[in-house]
């Protein structure tokens, strides 16, 4: 073979690699990347109390149905019919029992307590995960049966990371909440795929990114902005408290303080718990943090 041969040769089998890469970078990638978001079954283990009976507490089974039809199952507890009802809401890749000792605290103090499964989760019915977005409409269903089953009671949000995203997206959604408990939320549906792609997998946030969140929105029928949490933020007076681990990388304090100083409440704090990673800082620092909270919750009292 001539070297002239040798050298087309050398130029198509280049301009096929490059095909090749481009074809897995845009096509491949983001394909999975959308899927890996809205399909996965995994499940953290579980590190604390598994059953109600562990912490000291009686609940009541708890079933209703989000309003696109995803079953949802949980634990009511009643609590005293003068104080308000807690709504917590659990992370992504786990479940009602990742709240459950915060849980069996707020019983013991009176608060009518509901925990549930977000859809796709626990014992909850199969759906497809959206960081949020249909995520939202399980926490304005859960609201729905605490005024069901506890009428007008004052509801409280309390929600770790994916489940304090929800929690503030369902305040625009379904608005009345007297109060917010934010641990470790993301700004945004877009902005936590492309800091996730930089973080996990070390790749660039541009085009991958994007691409992921756009074939993801069309794949689930949704607008990629509707998860736009800080947008919530910038627009609600509801008071809110935000919660953030010093050391967690996923959510960094920083979004916390950013959504703090675009908060429009006039009744709005920070905590940080220096030692704690992503949505660790319950399990770092009880005592802070549960004096933080409540302080926030009864500080009119």
């Amino acid at each position: 073979m001539t070297p002239r041969k040798l050298l087309g040769w050398f130029y198509r089998l280049m301009l096929w690699a490059a095909i090749l890469i481009a074809f897995i970078l845009f096509v491949v990638l983001p394909v999975a990347g959308s899927f890996l978001i809205t399909n996965s079954h995994f499940r953290f283990p579980e590190r604390g109390p598994t059953t109600p009976e562990a912490v000291g507490i009686s609940v009541l089974p708890a079933e209703f149905v989000s309003q696109d039809g995803v079953l949802l199952r949980g634990w009511w507890i009643p609590g005293d019919p003068s104080m308000p009802v807690i709504i917590f809401v659990h992370g992504l890749n786990r479940s009602r029992l990742e709240m459950l000792e915060r849980g069996a605290d707020a019983s013991r103090r009176g608060y009518g307590v509901l925990l549930f499964d977000l859809r796709n989760h626990g014992d909850s019915g199969r759906a497809y995960t959206t960081i949020g977005v249909f995520e939202s409409r399980d926490v304005c269903a859960a609201s729905q049966f605490v005024r069901g089953t506890a009428g007008a009671r004052q509801q409280v949000l309390w929600g770790v990371s994916m489940g304090a995203s929800s929690a503030i997206l369902a305040a625009k959604q379904c608005p009345g909440f007297s109060a917010i408990i934010s641990d470790s939320s993301f700004l945004s549906f877009r902005d936590t795929v492309s800091h996730h792609l930089r973080l996990i997998f070390r790749l660039p946030a541009f085009p991958i990114a994007n691409l992921i969140v756009a074939i993801t929105g069309y794949r689930m029928h949704f607008d990629p902005d509707d998860g736009d949490v800080e947008a919530v933020v910038r627009r609600m007076t509801t008071p809110i408290l935000f919660i953030a681990g010093g050391r967690d990388r996923r959510m960094p304090p920083a979004l916390a303080e950013k959504m703090l100083n675009e908060s429009p409440s006039a009744l709005k704090q920070l905590v940080i718990i220096p030692a704690a990673g992503h949505g660790e800082a319950f399990a770092t620092d009880h005592r802070t943090y549960l004096n933080s909270v409540y302080g926030f919750l009864e500080r009119d009292r």
